[in-house]
């Protein structure tokens, strides 16, 4: 069927090719940058698939930490509450 089938590589055969794909960020405004990536890592996927190894695009990896934490913060300024006024714990849980 084509579909990446994970198996544990053996000397000699080709290395799968495996590109992670991020989602959007927290703010959910999609732009260029966006698009971009997007195509790009679309031709990476296709161009390995083609050379015959084994390829996975994986969506999924976040990569929006900072600017997650950032609207956090927003919002809980917005209370009148900051991070250091709960504790590394409670604003992480």
């Amino acid at each position: 069927s084509g579909m990446f089938k994970p198996v544990p590589y053996k000397k000699g055969e080709k290395k799968s090719f495996v590109l992670p794909m991020p989602p959007p960020n927290v703010t959910g405004g999609l732009h260029m940058g966006h698009a971009m990536f997007v195509a790009l890592q679309d031709i990476l996927a296709r161009y390995h698939r083609m050379k015959g190894e084994p390829t996975l695009w994986l969506p999924g990896t976040d990569h929006a930490g900072i600017a997650t934490q950032l609207l956090v913060e927003r919002a809980l300024n917005a209370e009148g509450v900051s991070r250091y006024d709960l504790g590394r714990d409670k604003f992480l849980g």
